[in-house]
């Protein structure tokens, strides 16, 4: 998968959390937003006018694709030669990503709409098509050197655009393949993505959900509903969400087991195919992230398990609960204080990233009233939230279902982080350097997030609002850097038991699941009752379709915390290193990228500080209890 399609899905699987689609209209938006009037449907109309003008545009780019085998054999030929195989390559790119992304976005809206369907099937295909058609230029490039390619650089000054592209490829020359098995491999792209496609068919669409009964009112539990419900204030209907709607998944244990256990053979297919000497370091390898950042992450938030232990006992007590069961795990330690309008949510979020300064919420606004988002709850839209920023030429787009919660706020400024990245980087960058690493991603989106937080607990005008605050900032940390990590702890595991040739099915998934759940939450310990049926879990995690993405969650929030704090305190240095690292786009490394903004995340002073602040909001909570 090439480097832009891989971030397009990165970003549209960057889910913090899926809303009902049954929610309650929220309430009127509030004085205090009125110039603010945030669309709740995006305008695809910025990509294409009409489905006709995309299909003309499908044609056109299908009929160019064989001009890219014209180029074959020309790259050494001098820099000009090669200058001009790399920007048609580009443009042929940057059109097709905008294809996609019409696609894609269209078939969200609604994947019970066949057409749309359809649709994203033929840029799915076409953009294999490219893959095969370009397979060719990395093993040409390799055949070059190192030598012949800095020459070209040093003679033509507008090859500096492609220069970490030319670096990064000549860097993955030994597992980069000739031009027959590179091309074999690009055509292989369609059926190992199959077990991916499958999987989300069957937990988006096919099961068959039951239904339950809360305060009168019959309950589809589809995912949608089961994140509407599995917070409830009563603990026996949030027991009863769990117990339904995971046991509908169990029922279909064997099935996920084999799309999951077929994505991961056909991951370590790949891996080894490419002369990789395992999973994770041919995930990581392109990036030339360092196998220490994902160990060291594992290694650390173990370490740091007494922290999340103190904190499901602080839940305990602020709950009144006498055991602490995992249905326990999403009640707010506090009642919310109210519903947000769409118009308020924008206005928080604008609030609290002031710290960044007057152009950041200017980009922001325009955002805001742009119609760069689909925010309305509707059946059959794909569930969770993500950002879509891979039309260069054009703007980011956010899908998600705002349902007036603070959580719907949160996830929000998340988003809207996501897109202001998008929005810097497309300024700063060309379009061969504008697409930016997963790895620094989730730092701009979870900033937003943190210093969202930050600004709600510094303007708690109440005891209870201050309690709801400071939960709400635990909970962040609990979900985004533990429960990461322990997906990521997960991800590990299941490779590597592919990788030693174990036999994995459903239930062997389940049980490997549960054995981290438990140790997570302090089952053994009698911090938290973990019951067995809840060991399905992992069959609900769409990220573990996209290999060894989730630990960059945890490395984020690490790093937002960094940003977060010190950008608040008025540190105008390190934000200045902030804009400089959010506009990088791709043109380093990222790994390089985040340490010159002034953390190296190889090591284990991030993550400890996280866990520090967790410890320390926890005091301040303990100090909030103890005053009347």
């Amino acid at each position: 998968m090439s480097r832009a399609l891989s971030a397009l899905t990165a970003c549209m699987l960057a889910v913090t959390t899926a809303y009902a689609a049954n929610q309650p209209t929220p309430p009127a938006a509030a004085k205090s937003a009125e110039t603010l009037n945030v669309a709740t449907v995006w305008n695809l109309k910025d990509l294409y006018a009409d489905d006709a003008s995309w299909e003309t545009e499908r044609k056109a780019i299908a009929a160019e694709l064989p001009a890219l085998k014209a180029y074959k054999g020309t790259l050494g030929r001098d820099a000009a030669a090669l200058l001009a195989a790399l920007d048609f390559r580009s443009g042929i790119q940057k059109r097709l990503m905008r294809l996609y992304s019409y696609a894609s976005m269209k078939s969200d809206e609604d994947t019970r709409v066949a057409e749309n369907q359809a649709r994203d099937q033929l840029a799915t295909n076409l953009y294999n098509d490219y893959n095969e058609a370009t397979a060719w230029i990395a093993p040409e490039l390799n055949a070059l050197g190192a030598d012949k390619i800095n020459g070209f650089l040093a003679a033509e000054p507008k090859l500096g655009v492609y220069r970490h592209t030319l670096m990064t490829t000549l860097r993955l020359a030994p597992h980069t393949l000739g031009q027959k098995e590179e091309a074999i491999l690009a055509a292989a792209n369609a059926p190992l993505q199959a077990a991916s496609n499958i999987y989300g068919l069957l937990a988006n669409a096919d099961i068959p959900w039951p239904t339950i009964t809360i305060e009168g009112k019959k309950v589809t539990l589809d995912q949608e509903g089961y994140v509407a419900y599995r917070d409830h204030r009563d603990p026996k209907v949030r027991k009863q969400v769990f117990d339904t709607f995971w046991k509908a998944f169990r029922v279909y244990e064997r099935t996920f087991g084999a799309t999951y256990t077929g994505h991961l053979q056909g991951t370590v297919f790949q891996a080894k195919a490419r002369n990789h000497g395992s999973s994770l370091t041919a995930a990581l390898s392109f990036d030339n992230t360092p196998e220490s950042v994902y160990r060291t992450l594992v290694t650390e938030t173990n370490a740091g398990l007494p922290t999340l232990h103190r904190y499901f006992k602080l839940r305990q007590k602020l709950l009144g609960l006498k055991d602490l069961r995992y249905s326990d795990i999403y009640v707010p330690l506090a009642k919310p204080p109210r519903e947000y309008s769409l118009n308020e949510a924008a206005q928080l979020t604008l609030d609290g990233v002031k710290p960044l300064g007057e152009d950041y919420a200017r980009e922001l606004r325009a955002g805001f009233n742009g119609g760069w988002m689909h925010s309305l709850p509707q059946r059959g839209k794909r569930s969770g939230a993500y950002m879509n920023g891979s039309a260069y030429d054009v703007h980011p787009f956010v899908l998600m279902s705002y349902n007036g919660s603070y959580d719907s706020v949160s996830t929000l400024a998340h988003e809207w982080g996501h897109a202001l990245h998008s929005v810097y980087s497309n300024r700063a960058q060309a379009y061969p350097n504008a697409d930016y690493a997963l790895f620094v991603a989730e730092i701009p989106s979870t900033t937003n997030e943190m210093l969202l937080a930050d600004y709600m607990i510094a303007n708690a005008k109440t005891r209870a609002e201050k309690i709801f605050a400071i939960g709400q900032q635990l909970e962040t940390l609990r979900g985004t850097f533990f429960r990461q990590a322990m997906f990521a702890e997960f991800e590990l595991l299941s490779h590597e038991a592919i990788e030693r040739g174990d036999a994995l099915t459903g239930d062997k998934l389940s049980a490997m699941y549960l054995d981290l759940l438990k140790r997570y939450h302090g089952h053994k310990e009698g911090v938290m009752k973990i019951e067995d049926a809840y060991g399905v879990e992992w069959a609900y995690i769409p990220h573990f379709y996209r290999d060894f993405y989730v630990f960059q969650y945890a490395t984020s929030i690490s790093a937002a915390a960094y940003f977060a704090e010190g950008i608040a305190k008025g540190d105008l240095a390190m934000r200045d290193r902030y804009f400089e690292m959010i506009s990088a786009g791709g043109s380093a490394d990222p790994y390089e990228i985040v340490k010159k903004a002034g953390l190296d995340m190889a090591k284990p002073d991030p993550y400890r500080a996280i866990i520090k602040r967790m410890d320390r909001l926890m005091d301040q909570m303990d100090a909030v209890l103890a005053s009347k």
